[in-house]
């Protein structure tokens, strides 16, 4: 996985706050950069619940957080893709 930046760091501490077990454990991962590929899939689906409930506009656009939360998404996801 790529490096995430620090402001990506910012927004996952952020979304742990919100989480519990595992998913907390997961999100370590992706901060540390261990995060395996069989997990990916999961931190995915946190961060794409965030984008849903925060991350859009009125009109289903993305607002400045969402597209934030695209770009750490993308990051994330990057390894399944290769």
């Amino acid at each position: 996985m790529d490096v995430i930046t620090d402001h990506q760091i910012t927004i996952l501490k952020s979304l742990r706050q919100k989480l519990s077990g595992k998913d907390v454990d997961l999100v370590d991962d992706v901060i540390d950069g261990r995060l395996s590929t069989h997990d990916i899939q999961r931190v995915c689906e946190i961060i794409n619940d965030e984008y849903l409930m925060r991350g859009i506009k009125e009109d289903y656009s993305p607002n400045e957080y969402g597209r934030d939360l695209q770009d750490l998404l993308n990051k994330v996801n990057a390894p399944r893709l290769t």
